[in-house]
């Protein structure tokens, strides 16, 4: 059995399905990765319906971006891949560390200290409850 032949590489790509169904990113969001993994580590796992309901009530700053992320991922799931609401459980959902803003702040006799201000990329995944 032969591999299919295609004409070009965009042809290739379009028959080959190379993103992962149901995925959504924010990146460059201004909270600190170790105050999102809080949030993220509570929803992992979880159907989508009941993460919905616990970052509603999850009294965290961070909540509201992981709301949107997920939010992103479920209704990615839904239009493009066609899958079922009712089934979509939070497969993978993971916090990195985006780039460091440093501020400096005068200190006494003419020094200064580095602020870090930290800032996050959140990924979440989202599928179905029979296939991972």
């Amino acid at each position: 059995m032969t591999a299919p032949e295609f004409r070009n590489k965009k042809q290739r790509k379009q028959n080959v399905k190379l993103r992962t169904p149901g995925k959504a990113i924010a990146k460059y969001v201004r909270i600190s990765p170790r105050k999102v993994r809080l949030v993220v580590d509570v929803i992992r796992g979880k159907s989508v319906r009941d993460a919905e309901d616990l970052l509603r009530f999850i009294p965290r700053a961070a909540s509201e971006p992981v709301a949107k992320v997920l939010n992103s991922a479920k209704h990615n799931a839904l239009h493009n891949d066609e899958m079922l609401e009712d089934r979509l459980v939070i497969t993978a959902a993971y916090v990195d560390a985006g780039p460091t803003l440093k501020r400096l702040i005068p200190r006494a006799r003419g020094s200064a200290n580095i602020i870090k201000k930290r800032t996050s990329h959140i990924t979440i995944i989202v599928g179905e409850k029979g296939n991972k």
